[in-house]
């Protein structure tokens, strides 16, 4: 297998960058992690929390449509290390996450958020930060026309450009301090960068470059410590003027 490492950063999603090494001439793969505990709100790093030394690298294989494939491999070294690379794989596709855990793996602290990688030919390497006192939002989306109620595609609602999208705006309940991601349509669903704890009212809208062309009904939803994830489920979003 060629050794050509990938860097995949987690926020909303992996993203990728590379770095290329030498061909290692082997059928093995290898998925490499780097984690670390931070708090969201001063950025600076937490360490690994009292009694949870262990960080537990999760490689579960997936096929093509991202269904799980038989049980998950589990790698597990000192939390305190800040990395690892799994033992030898199959190459095949993976869901990698990091859970950070006791020394016996049998309680968790934190769970990272996971990531698709495909090391068929490449070992890639999956970097995650873990908010002790942050969280993030999950969510999918459906468009209906406003006026009709028939549902929409991204290109028949408008919204399939490079300067159109979801967008999910998140404001802090009782005050004015929020914040913004941005996907594109046609991904059906994506998870926010990281947000404080804390409660929050979230407005789901469809833009283009023109501003937002259809907004859904609020959401009073909270974010958990601790890297949770706070799944808001399928949004519906009429699509005025269709």
């Amino acid at each position: 297998m060629k050794n050509l490492v990938v860097l995949a950063g987690l926020i909303a999603a992996a993203s990728t960058g590379c770095i290329i090494s030498s061909d290692s001439g082997s059928s093995q793969a290898h998925v490499g992690a780097t984690w670390t505990i931070k708090s969201i709100v001063s950025g600076a790093e937490t360490g690994c929390p009292g009694g949870f030394d262990t960080a537990a690298l999760y490689n579960q294989p997936i096929d093509s449509a991202g269904n799980a494939v038989g049980s998950p491999i589990i790698d597990l070294f000192d939390c305190v290390a800040g990395a690892g690379t799994s033992a030898p794989l199959p190459p095949t596709m993976y869901e990698t996450h990091v859970e950070i855990t006791n020394h016996n793996n049998t309680s968790v602290y934190a769970t990272s958020v996971p990531a698709d990688l495909d090391v068929t030919d490449v070992d890639l390497t999956y970097h995650t930060d873990i908010l002790d006192d942050g969280g993030y939002f999950a969510f999918a989306w459906s468009l209906t026309g406003r006026q009709s109620g028939t549902p929409l595609d991204c290109t028949s609602a408008g919204v399939d450009g490079s300067s159109s999208g979801i967008e999910l705006i998140a404001t802090v309940s009782g005050g004015t301090a929020s914040a913004a991601d941005q996907f594109t349509c046609t991904d059906g669903s994506g998870v926010t960068a990281g947000y404080p704890a804390g409660n929050y009212t979230v407005s789901i809208d469809a833009f283009t470059s023109a501003g937002a062309v259809g907004t859904a009904a609020a959401i009073n939803s909270s974010i958990q410590p601790q890297n949770k994830v706070t799944n808001l489920n399928t949004v519906s979003i009429p699509i005025d003027g269709k």
